[in-house]
């Protein structure tokens, strides 16, 4: 979302809106996978878009955040 009187707040929708209309026509040939009990998965947030399907049961997420040299 644009900040709060943005000046330039129409662009910024237009171009939001073309970003998520080229994210749902991709969306259906992403790759998709699973994860066993026991495994765990691990990715960068400044190198990878991500993210999951809904689902139903227990769901338990531990977040470690790990910082670099590189992280600016």
């Amino acid at each position: 979302m644009p900040l709060h009187r943005d000046p330039d707040a129409e662009r910024i929708r237009e171009l939001i809106g073309r970003f998520a209309a080229a994210a749902q026509e991709v969306e259906p040939t992403l790759p998709r996978f699973a994860l066993d009990e026991g495994e765990i998965l691990v990715l960068d947030n400044y190198r990878c878009w991500h993210g999951r399907d809904g689902h139903s049961g227990e769901r338990l997420v531990r977040i470690l955040t790990v910082r670099s040299a590189d992280a600016r």
